[in-house]
C-alpha cells in the first residue's frame, strides 16, 4: 500500500541503498549468508535495503533518537530534502510538530529470533508511513483514519486503539475482509469482528 501510494506522487524517486554485514558465532556464517542473500531480507523494525524515497512523502522513525526533540520510534516525519549523505525532514507527529530534523544512516540490528544470526544494516531509520499497523499507531491521533481488517484482531485492546486514532468517530472508515468470524451480518447493513478481551488484565 505504501509503495503504490508513493507512485502516485510527483517528483523522480530517490533509492537509498544500505550495507549490510552479520554478527554470528559460528565464522562459517560470514561465507555462508552473501551480501545478496542479506540485502533480500526485511525483518521487522528494520528499513529496507533498497529504500525508496520523494521528496514530500509520510516516513515514520523507527529508533528513538532524541525523545526530548520529539524523535521517538514511531514519530511521523515530512522529507523536505534528499542528499547524498542526509535527508532533512520537519516533524508531523502531535509532539514538537514542524521541527526541522536532518538524519544520516545509522547502523540497526535486528532481533528476529528466526534468523540465525544478527542482521547488521545501516540505513537511513525510516520507512514510509502512509499504510502502518495498529501497535505503530498507538498513542498517535489522525485526522482521518482508514482501518483494513484483511483479519481480525489477535491481542488485547488492538481493537480499541485502531477506533480511537481519530477524534471524531465520523472520519474512522473500516473495511472488513469477509471470512467466518468477520463480515457483513446476515440480512443486515452491519459489519462486525471480532475483539479481543483478556479478563485476566481488566
Amino acid at each position: 500500500m505504501n509503495r503504490s501510494i508513493i507512485a502516485k506522487l510527483q517528483d523522480e524517486p530517490y533509492t537509498f541503498y544500505s550495507s549490510d554485514s552479520i554478527i554470528s558465532e559460528d565464522q562459517n556464517d560470514l561465507q555462508n549468508y552473501p551480501p545478496e542473500f542479506l540485502h533480500a531480507l526485511t525483518p521487522s523494525g528494520i528499513p529496507p535495503h533498497a529504500l525508496m524515497l520523494k521528496k514530500g512523502i509520510i516516513l515514520m522513525l523507527l529508533r528513538n533518537l532524541n525523545p526530548k526533540q520529539g524523535l521517538c520510534n514511531g514519530t511521523r516525519l515530512s522529507i523536505t530534502g534528499l542528499h547524498e549523505n542526509f535527508i532533512s525532514t520537519k516533524i508531523v507527529s502531535e509532539c514538537n510538530p514542524g521541527g526541522v530534523v536532518f538524519l544520516t544512516r545509522i547502523e540497526l540490528g535486528s532481533s528476529d529470533v528466526n534468523l540465525p544470526f544478527v542482521l547488521k544494516r545501516r540505513q537511513f531509520p525510516l520507512i514510509p508511513a502512509y499504510a502502518m499497523t495498529i501497535n505503530k499507531s498507538q498513542g498517535q491521533t489522525f485526522y482521518q483514519v482508514g482501518i483494513y481488517f484483511g483479519e481480525p484482531v489477535f491481542s488485547h485492546g488492538q481493537l480499541y486503539v485502531a477506533l480511537s486514532m481519530s477524534r471524531n468517530p465520523n472520519h474512522v472508515k473500516i473495511y472488513t475482509k469477509t471470512s467466518e468470524v468477520q463480515g457483513k451480518l446476515l440480512n443486515n447493513e452491519k459489519y462486525f469482528t471480532l475483539n479481543v478481551v483478556y479478563q485476566e488484565v481488566l
